[in-house]
């Protein structure tokens, strides 16, 4: 349609006029600057950056958003050469001993993401705070802490590991604290007061909302901007709850009256 998506682009400034959006600026990682027009904004990117770009956010505002936190991640990706290891899709680690938190086992996903029949790719997931000592270490070290790891917990011997590679995810899980509430209430009416900008996904609504919900949010922001959707994103799962319900039809009795 003559669309055209644009990537490695950071957000630095939203220029508005009253309550409409007018103009974004970015910045590419080599600092030059782009500017572009908007129509039409739909945000995902995190609540907290989004305020503080604006040109026009109120001071209450700005504060609020700065009350938002974030925990941080990083997935540290280990080629082992074995065709077979554990069924599952992921499991959790809870032995003390380790930094490790929980592993991905990716051919279990999809076995498009493992062509190889003799291989088995793993990601282990660290939680962690940007600038923090897990955050901050190199790649080379974080590849070494997983194949000790691994090993530790009897999943893997480092041997069998011939390659890896280190992912770090900024703000992946938003942050339920005893500020964030309170500091979403400030800023949700303000965002909904302008005329043509939507939020949507878990870090544009600061919203712990499972993968399904939080595409659900994107199509109604898409809808709303098309006018063919008149309900809030902002109410799904807006009670903090992380709904994956089985909802079994109650049996009925045909000799009850």
């Amino acid at each position: 349609g003559g669309g055209e998506v644009v990537l490695d682009r950071k957000v630095v400034d939203i220029k508005t006029h009253g309550k409409t959006l007018k103009q974004i600026e970015c910045l590419d990682s080599d600092g030059k600057r782009y500017s572009y027009p908007c129509s039409a904004v739909i945000s995902s990117m995190a609540l907290r950056d989004l305020v503080e770009a604006f040109d026009t956010a109120p001071p209450d505002v700005l504060q609020a958003a700065r009350d938002l936190r974030y925990r941080d991640f990083l997935t540290v990706g280990l080629k082992v050469n074995r065709a077979e290891s554990f069924p599952d899709n992921w499991i959790y680690v809870h032995d003390p001993e380790v930094k490790l938190g929980r592993i991905q086992n990716f051919r279990n996903w999809s076995a498009e993401m493992v062509p190889d029949p003799n291989v088995t790719f793993l990601g282990l997931e660290y939680f962690c705070f940007e600038g923090d000592g897990l955050w901050n270490m190199t790649d080379e070290d974080l590849i070494a802490l997983g194949k000790k790891e691994i090993e530790h917990i009897g999943l893997f011997e480092a041997r069998e590991i011939d390659d890896g590679c280190v992912v770090r995810m900024p703000k992946a899980y938003p942050i339920y604290d005893e500020k964030y509430k309170e500091a979403v209430e400030v800023i949700r009416p303000w965002i909904q007061g302008m005329d043509n900008i939507w939020s949507a996904g878990r870090n544009g609504m600061h919203q712990y909302n499972n993968q399904d919900h939080s595409m659900m949010t994107a199509l109604m922001s898409a809808r709303s901007l098309m006018g063919t959707e008149d309900r809030d994103a902002w109410v799904i799962n807006h009670n903090a709850e992380y709904l994956e319900e089985r909802f079994v039809p109650k049996r009925v009795e045909s000799d009850v009256s």
